[in-house]
């Protein structure tokens, strides 16, 4: 196939002129050392730039919508204080104003208190306070001296200098180098805790030499640089970014019908003039009916790289390379691209618009008095592969929870528009609320150790790409939103993995049971009917068993959520001879309890 960025006139022509091509990237200090290596510098020049999204690196600063911007009386503090606000004043996603309100607050002398800053939130109305102190800045210069080789003798091109004829001339020269550090603490009010701190620092540098026809350096503006570049390096750690990046997109291969190549090939000329919304919505439109091509799967995912969906773009070049199964360069950049991104900030693929995580609950508290949000799914009604027992154990379920003081959403038989739509809303509901509980019962299949939701609209879904490409839910992406948008204590229940609901030559395609969970969000616990790989019992009676044990348990006073769980599991594997045992992975601080009975 042929990849956008190595256009084969170009490779031929730089096999040709490598000698010279290589000669000229030497003098010019560029590291040529191969036709291929040429070929990538000319490609990384032809290729357009496009404009990606990159989510904030801290994802719980970058869900804050509303900010007061205070420093200390330091100058350094106060000027990256205004750059601050005047950036986020700017700042667009999706032609929307990123923050509701982004205002500049008044000077400190020295640090400001926690109830100082609670103050200032709630009188001005906001959700965070931007608290920048202790800012320096230095300007630094370095001499040095270099070597000048030269020729008395006039040559040709690639010449050498006759012997005895070449000159060395030293010549002195400087470098100056401005930066700037402050120290930027994000204060979140709905909580009152620090979702950030840290010193971030800013530089900007200018060399010259005495032989060079250049103005000397002014310090002052290499300062104000420096502050400027620290002030962005601050945004790009709390704030959602654009930035330009090279269009890195494969032309149509073999794989694609020829009914669907001039469909393609448009797609790919809007993506060479830079019109990406245009192109990504014809390869996607392609990739419903074709997905066994490699160049559509790719683009597909390199579209979703763009959106700032890091995790659907892993998947997707994952995808395309089993689809290749060989090594490919191309696709072997983009998986090393956005597995380092999704390493280095787990949340990256979370939706812009989520809310802030809460915070975490006393040791030993109950949580009785404060909003508490739960979305019941149940789905049995499956086009393919019916449940008997899901709708009946949402109802048993979200009885249960109403009891104990839940606002309770239950849905039945959830389609895969209406699951996504459910999931967002519920993450919605979750800000500010003491606990959030998410409970499926239903299908559920695991996929190269992601595990997915089944709505019951799953009558096409013959494979796991199919499952993978638009019908299963990820499991991953709902504990996101709810670890962004969710409370004090944020619970996932699954009593999923019945059977497999994929045609019998499909099912070796997917893991048998669900996949595990290495570590819950923080305040969170997530919880299966079964253990992973294990496949969980329908029900001979109304309800499931973990369900029924489940309903039994949940509302047992000053019960913590843990051991409740432990009893839940202790009671399906005495129920089911040992066939079934419950899991859950918890990162819960103290022993929270859903009911505490009043003291006497």
């Amino acid at each position: 196939m042929d990849h956008f960025e190595q256009p084969r006139t170009w490779v031929r022509r730089a096999g040709k002129y490598a000698l010279v091509l290589t000669g000229i990237a030497l003098l010019s200090g560029c590291l040529a050392a191969t036709v291929t290596s040429i070929g990538h510098f000319v490609s990384d020049t032809m290729a357009p730039n496009v404009t990606f999204f990159v989510p904030a690196k801290n994802a719980e600063a970058g869900a804050l919508k509303s900010v007061l911007v205070v420093s200390d009386n330091f100058p350094v503090s106060q000027q990256v204080a205004m750059e601050f606000e005047s950036q986020m004043s700017k700042l667009r996603v999706n032609e929307r104003p990123a923050y509701t309100i982004a205002k500049l607050g008044p000077h400190f002398n020295g640090q400001p208190g926690d109830a100082q800053l609670a103050e200032l939130a709630k009188s001005n109305g906001v959700e965070a306070v931007y608290v920048l102190t202790g800012g320096g800045s230095d300007v630094k210069t370095v001499n040095t001296q270099e070597d000048r080789m030269g020729c008395s003798a006039e040559t040709k091109l690639f010449e050498p200098c006759p012997k005895g004829r070449e000159t060395h001339t030293k010549v002195n020269c400087t470098t100056t180098t401005g930066s700037v550090a402050v120290r930027l603490r994000v204060y979140r009010a709905v909580d009152g805790r620090y979702v950030y701190a840290d010193s971030i620092g800013g530089g900007s540098s200018l060399a010259r030499c005495d032989d060079q026809n250049t103005a000397r350096p002014d310090n002052n503006q290499l300062a104000y640089s420096a502050m400027l570049n620290a002030s962005t390096n601050a945004m790009h750690m709390v704030a959602p970014s654009y930035e330009l990046r090279p269009l890195d997109i494969m032309s149509a291969d073999a794989a694609v019908p020829a009914a669907q190549k001039k469909d393609f090939d448009a797609a790919y000329e809007f993506a060479k003039v830079k019109r990406t919304d245009e192109a990504c919505q014809r390869f996607e439109e392609l990739y419903l009916d074709t997905k066994v091509s490699p160049a559509l799967t790719f683009n597909v995912a390199f579209c979703n790289e763009m959106r700032g969906d890091l995790l659907r773009a892993n998947q997707g070049y994952k995808r395309a390379s089993e689809l290749v199964n060989a090594p490919e360069s191309q696709i072997d950049r983009r998986l090393a691209v956005t597995e380092k991104a999704l390493r280095e900030n787990p949340m990256a693929f979370v939706p812009v618009a989520a809310a802030p995580v809460g915070a975490l609950p006393v040791a030993g508290r109950g949580l009785g008095g404060g909003k508490r949000v739960a979305l019941v799914i149940g789905n049995g009604r499956y086009q393919r592969s019916a449940l008997t027992n899901p709708t009946a154990d949402a109802r048993l379920v979200s009885d249960r929870l109403k009891r104990i003081g839940f606002d309770v959403l239950t849905l039945e038989d959830v389609p895969a528009a209406r699951f996504e739509a459910a999931t967002r809303d519920f993450a919605a509901r979750a800000k500010g609320a003491d606990i959030a509980l998410f409970y499926y019962a239903g299908h559920a299949l695991q996929a190269d150790g992601e595990n997915y939701l089944m709505p019951v609209d799953n009558a096409k879904m013959r494979t796991m790409e199919d499952v993978r490409d638009g019908g299963g839910v990820q499991l991953a992406s709902i504990i996101a939103r709810l670890d962004v948008a969710a409370p004090l204590v944020k619970l996932v229940v699954i009593d999923a993995c019945r059977d497999n609901p994929l045609p019998a030559s499909s099912r070796s395609l997917a893991g048998g049971g669900l996949a595990a969970i290495p570590r819950a969000p923080q305040g969170g616990l997530i919880a299966f009917a079964t253990s992973p790989g294990r496949t969980a019992e329908d029900g001979t009676g109304k309800n499931s068993v973990f369900s029924k044990n489940f309903a039994a348990l949940v509302s047992t006073p000053n019960l913590g959520i843990e051991q409740m769980f432990k009893r839940v599991r202790e009671a399906v594997k005495k129920e089911t001879n040992g066939r079934q045992e419950p899991m859950e992975t918890s990162n819960l601080i103290g022993d929270v309890m859903l009911v505490q009975a009043a003291a006497k």
